[in-house]
């Protein structure tokens, strides 16, 4: 075996490597910054290559060397990307059945155009200058397939749909198992045709699979969407009723002053009052308190805090809030609002009075801004995959508050964490934030 062939194997080690764990990049964000994710994955491969061209030494095409190359690919996925060790191996399986199917598809090709039973194993078994031929016919395919499935999957792939596509690979990796089995032996018409049908009904399945997704994905934007302007327009009502509430009381303000003097000259001191404390009762809930100086955050944090009284809920509250941010304030309105009502409801299922708490905090920590709510909970919240699950009915229709802050969480590049202690929940929220110029 002359040196320029095992180059050529060596060569084509790295790339199989290379492609195969920036394949997992389609699907995870890297741990890494992008060029330092390469390099590391350049590496990986050129090192996996020296092992595989090793076992390759002892005997091509062996299972030995596609299961080294499965679980160490899974482990280098798994150490680049943010992923689970099972999305990691399932990846990577996925990967090296589309590695074999295109590498036995190509070769069962060329052995029905050269009609030469005995091609499959010449290319598989010898080193030869008519495998280095096929190889890079294979490692050619292999390049096209990448930059196409790149270019198809990336931002429109969602991990959510991973359990489908798994069940759809496992289907077509006993195909291509049987159809790889089917190529050793003699080569005839009917054999060609079956790669082609099934490549054919394969295809058709994973763009049906893939469309059917997406449709549902895009459906699920669209319920969001649907449910966070719901939950905006919600609260913009009940902002909107109490500025009228205070627009009528101006509106009126000359005839409750004409009332007002008349009561005072007639020295009926305790009807003014009365009547005083009634006009005014508006503006109560509006302007009983300047939390912030912020009039969303204020009105918010009043009408709230109103609801809380009438729920006989007692609170703790500690709030600021940053002048000329680029924090806008419907976003803040989601956070403040829908963490406000889970706890309010958290409380309300309380049966015990002494839980009926919720404490308030909104802090500024250099250029972030921090919500921490803590309430009384006799009831431990449903979490399902770090999601917070509704324990209501029609669970379509609810469940939509916190996808809310999530998405405004996501918008400006924080976090949330949470705590569950007994008879209490806390959850924790930080937003980067920057100021704007005067």
């Amino acid at each position: 075996m002359s040196m320029f062939i095992l180059f050529i194997e060596f060569a084509a080690s790295i790339l199989e490597g290379y492609i195969g764990i920036r394949f997992a990049g389609l699907l995870f964000e890297n741990k890494f910054k992008k060029s330092k994710a390469i390099i590391i994955t350049f590496i990986s491969s050129f090192f996996l290559a020296i092992i595989v061209t090793i076992l390759n030494m002892v005997k091509l095409f062996s299972c030995i060397t596609i299961i080294f190359g499965i679980f160490s690919i899974s482990i280098i996925v798994f150490l680049i990307y943010n992923c689970k060790i099972p999305h990691a191996f399932l990846i990577t399986c996925f990967y090296f059945i589309c590695l074999n199917y295109l590498d036995f598809f190509a070769i069962t090709i060329a052995s029905f155009l050269l009609q030469d039973s005995n091609y499959p194993k010449i290319v598989t078994t010898y080193y030869s200058y008519l495998r280095i031929k096929q190889l890079f016919i294979c490692k050619l395919l292999l390049i096209i397939f990448y930059y196409n499935i790149k270019r198809f999957f990336k931002k429109r792939f969602h991990i959510s749909s991973f359990n489908h596509y798994v069940i759809l690979s496992l289907i077509c990796g006993i195909g291509t198992i049987y159809l790889i089995n089917s190529s050793f032996a003699k080569i005839y018409p009917s054999n060609f045709k079956d790669w082609l049908i099934f490549s054919i009904i394969f295809i058709l399945a994973w763009l049906l699979l893939f469309f059917y997704e997406q449709f549902k994905y895009e459906k699920k934007e669209e319920n969001f969407l649907h449910s966070r302007n719901s939950l905006l327009e919600k609260n913009f009502k009940e902002l909107n009723l109490l500025y009228s509430a205070n627009a009528q009381a101006y509106h009126d303000f000359n005839n409750h002053i004409n009332i007002l003097q008349h009561l005072l000259i007639k020295k009926d001191t305790s009807t003014a009052l009365n009547y005083l404390n009634s006009i005014n009762q508006p503006t109560k809930c509006l302007l009983s308190h300047t939390w912030t100086g912020n009039d969303i955050i204020d009105i918010i944090l009043n009408n709230k805090l109103k609801i809380m009284d009438d729920n006989c809920i007692d609170y703790k509250i500690n709030v600021e809030f940053p002048n000329n941010s680029n924090l806008q304030p419907n976003d803040i309105c989601s956070i403040l609002a829908n963490l406000l009502d889970n706890a309010i409801e958290a409380c309300n299922r309380n049966l015990k009075k002494s839980n009926k708490w919720i404490n308030i905090t909104i802090r500024i920590i250099n250029a972030m801004l921090i919500f921490k709510i803590e309430n009384g909970n006799e009831i431990e919240p449903k979490i399902q995959n770090m999601h917070f699950i509704t324990s209501k009915k029609e669970k379509q229709f609810h469940g939509w508050g916190l996808k809310c802050v999530e998405n405004v969480i996501t918008k400006y590049q924080g976090n949330m964490t949470y705590a569950i202690k007994q008879n209490s929940f806390q959850i924790i929220i930080l937003l980067n934030y920057d100021i704007k110029n005067s």
